[in-house]
């Protein structure tokens, strides 16, 4: 989704992974308005699995990175989309988009991802707001690979920080001093309510996080601003 460390604005998506730094001279995405604009009614899963009006994303991982609008200003945007084929479609992908790698290792390419969000979050016209922070946007992920070689699953909670809260060693404290997330690097306006792995999945923490239980409690609507 939206605001990657490495744009200065997803992910969704769920961004995602290793040295984003490396591509901060990524050419700017449009102007939001300009882009509002240009929707003709969002209606439906699109190829590569977004549901805009039902505010849903079924698919492959790889799919979100190709068709997720937080990359429109990006080469790559939605001009692949993956069914399955294997390697074969992984060397393509980086025959044309080298910068692939530093977006998601190879090894996540049959991986499958749901994703659940608000409108605070992306609005089912497709667009996203300026800023995600003091508001009552929230996210919900949830990864799935099965292969003979791995099986394993993981649920990821984000919701959007409010401007009061203080970041101290990778936690968000709210004024009272009470923890209430955990930093997301990949998406600085929002923060991780809760993550949950199951499996053995070899990708925690390379790129994906630990287990983690918000002491403040793991419901979205928990978080919405007063």
């Amino acid at each position: 989704m939206k605001k990657f460390n490495y744009f200065a604005a997803i992910f969704v998506l769920l961004m995602l992974f290793f040295s984003c730094e490396k591509y901060n001279s990524f050419e700017p995405k449009p102007d939001q308005a300009e882009l509002k604009s240009d929707h003709t009614p969002l209606t439906g899963f699109d190829e590569w699995g977004f549901n805009y009006q039902a505010q849903l994303f079924d698919g492959y991982l790889i799919n979100a990175l190709f068709g997720d609008p937080a990359f429109a200003g990006m080469e790559h945007y939605k001009t692949m989309v993956y069914n399955g084929e294997g390697p074969e479609f992984w060397e393509k992908v980086i025959a044309e988009y080298d910068y692939f790698n530093y977006m998601m290792p190879a090894g996540l390419l049959d991986c499958k991802m749901k994703m659940k969000w608000n409108t605070y979050l992306l609005g089912k016209d497709g667009v996203y707001p300026e800023s995600w922070v003091d508001s009552d946007a929230w996210i919900v992920f949830h990864y799935k690979m099965k292969s003979k070689d791995q099986n394993w699953t993981q649920i990821r909670k984000l919701v959007a920080r409010n401007s009061s809260y203080e970041l101290i060693n990778g936690y968000w404290y709210n004024q009272d001093g009470k923890e209430v997330g955990k930093e997301s690097y990949y998406w600085p306006d929002l923060m991780i309510i809760q993550v949950i792995n199951n499996g053995n999945n070899p990708y925690v923490p390379m790129a994906m996080p630990e287990d983690y239980n918000n002491p403040n409690g793991s419901g979205v609507g928990k978080y919405k601003m007063k």
